[in-house]
């Protein structure tokens, strides 16, 4: 018999691999933005018991990237931060009970890119509608070279982090 841990580590790679399908053509809205704006995302859950929240980035054919996390309690009306995701200066993501957002500083190109939210409910994570961040170009303004590592923990790593949790 699997461990808990195991099932949700298992579960999480499947929702991987359908989420690289279903995300390309599910209907989200696009927001446009120049460099140095700051950008506000939002989705909407209905949580009843306490969970984590997750943001993910997704730029063109890579894997998901977790960008921020919360724990948010219920009973308490609360969210902390999650202590296996560093939090960034750049994106600072805010929890209720019904919203949560991502406010991006300060955005360059590099933050183009389709972001989504979820959470994670007993053995499942729930995946909202997508929504895609364009940063125009403008001219003059420098921006992240493609080489450079991205901000984030991959999914890969954030399951890890997780199965350690249920240990």
């Amino acid at each position: 018999m699997m461990s808990h841990c195991l099932q949700t580590a298992l579960l999480l790679l499947w929702g991987i691999s359908v989420l690289s399908v279903s995300l390309s053509s599910q209907a989200g809205l696009t927001v446009e933005a120049e460099p140095g704006d700051d950008v506000t995302l939002w989705c909407e859950h209905s949580l009843t018991l306490s969970s984590y929240l997750f943001w993910l980035k997704q730029t063109n054919n890579s894997a998901p990237v977790c960008i921020a996390c919360k724990y948010y309690s219920v009973s308490s009306s609360s969210s902390k931060p999650c202590n296996f995701i560093a939090e960034s200066n750049r994106s600072v993501m805010g929890v209720n009970s019904t919203f949560s957002s991502l406010t991006i500083t300060a955005v360059n190109l590099s933050d183009s890119g389709l972001y989504y939210c979820s959470t994670l409910e007993g053995k499942f994570m729930i995946f909202s509608t997508t929504t895609y961040l364009q940063i125009r170009e403008n001219k003059g303004v420098s921006s992240k070279t493609p080489d450079e590592s991205e901000e984030g923990l991959s999914l890969t790593a954030l399951i890890t982090m997780l199965a350690h949790c249920f240990i």
